[in-house]
């Protein structure tokens, strides 16, 4: 019943949201691909349905980027495949490095959808960027894919040489569910003291699956994303709410953020997880933690693949790269160097 786009039957759907021109136009080619899908749709048309989404709002990768793909080797039980995006024109020294959880819904998407995405933000921020393939549910609930970032976290650590980068000036980040997996990674690090990401920088994090904050009632039926849908991929991966109550599932259960790296954090208006975001921000900042809040406000969830129809999501892609060049400022450890001569 629930699918990551649901589609109005109206002749204007969205009349109701103050969306800009061209987030606009995004929505309704979206709504149009995904007329297509069957009304109880199985999560293998689900997938299809996304991939062929991702697919048509992709553009060319740049060609200022090399790429490696490779797995994990870690002693576990699988790899996880992981792909490196390399700045062609940087200098010999170690690099920034930026490790990408993707969106999805923990059930949806993977390297590939958001390569794109990915290799303009390595280009853009001058960093080596790691992006994830982590299991996905229901086939892998919770802790699969958390235990999949802690995995590669680790790893890239301990192979900062071999991949390139300096494992003191590294951010995780994500998008909607990958977003919830950078804060874990981060907890985790607390917990077990491992080397603390730099920084962690989050696009409409998803962070809850209570689904109990005012957006969730007030963007219930938000273009691009429901508070239905929410609730059902939050089902999955926390196998029927199991562990809707685990931190590490669900990052705004921890009790404290005390300890954890600097935030950047942006969001956007017509979202029912906009407030998991805003909470977030503010809750960070009680604990002593600086960060970084933007609430894109004519833009829905999704607005990354719509840069190249409105100008408002590509203010917010541009200030994405800022935000992470910013954190990477921010880091103490980063060879006494300015991000502006990495």
């Amino acid at each position: 019943m629930a699918r990551y786009v649901e589609v109005a039957q109206s002749m204007d759907p969205w009349a109701d949201f103050d969306l800009c021109t061209g987030m606009r136009r995004f929505v309704a080619e979206v709504d149009a691909m995904a007329a297509s899908q069957p009304p109880e749709p199985s999560m293998a048309e689900q997938r299809r349905m996304y991939d062929k989404f991702a697919r048509r709002f992709t553009r060319n990768r740049p060609a200022g980027v090399r790429i490696r793909d490779m797995a994990t080797i870690d002693g576990a039980a699988d790899p996880v495949p992981i792909r490196i995006y390399e700045p062609v024109e940087r200098d010999e020294r170690p690099a920034h490095g930026l490790v990408f959880f993707h969106g999805g819904g923990f059930a949806l998407g993977s390297i590939e959808s958001h390569d794109c995405v990915v290799a303009e933000l390595a280009l853009a921020t001058s960093t080596i960027a790691i992006s994830v393939g982590y299991r996905l549910a229901p086939e892998n609930p919770f802790p699969a894919a958390f235990d999949d970032a802690v995995r590669v976290w680790k790893y890239v650590q301990a192979n900062a040489d071999k991949i390139g980068f300096d494992p003191d000036c590294t951010v995780v980040g994500g998008d909607s569910a990958g977003a919830a997996l950078a804060v874990a990674v981060c907890l985790k690090a607390r917990a077990a003291r491992m080397r603390m990401p730099a920084g962690q920088v989050l696009i409409y994090p998803a962070l809850t699956a209570k689904g109990d904050l005012p957006s969730y009632e007030e963007q219930s039926v938000a273009p691009m994303l429901t508070a239905e849908s929410l609730e059902y991929f939050w089902s999955l991966y926390t196998n029927k709410g199991q562990h809707a109550d685990n931190p590490y599932a669900a990052p705004l259960m921890a009790e404290s953020f005390i300890g954890l790296p600097p935030a950047f954090i942006t969001t956007a208006n017509f979202d029912p997880c906009r407030d998991d975001g805003a909470l977030y921000a503010q809750r960070l900042k009680e604990d002593g933690i600086p960060v970084e809040y933007r609430c894109a406000a004519k833009l829905s969830h999704g607005h990354l693949r719509a840069r190249s129809m409105s100008p408002a999501a590509a203010a917010e892609f541009a200030a994405l790269g800022e935000g992470i060049r910013s954190l990477l400022r921010l880091a103490p450890n980063c060879y006494g160097r300015s991000i502006e001569q990495a």
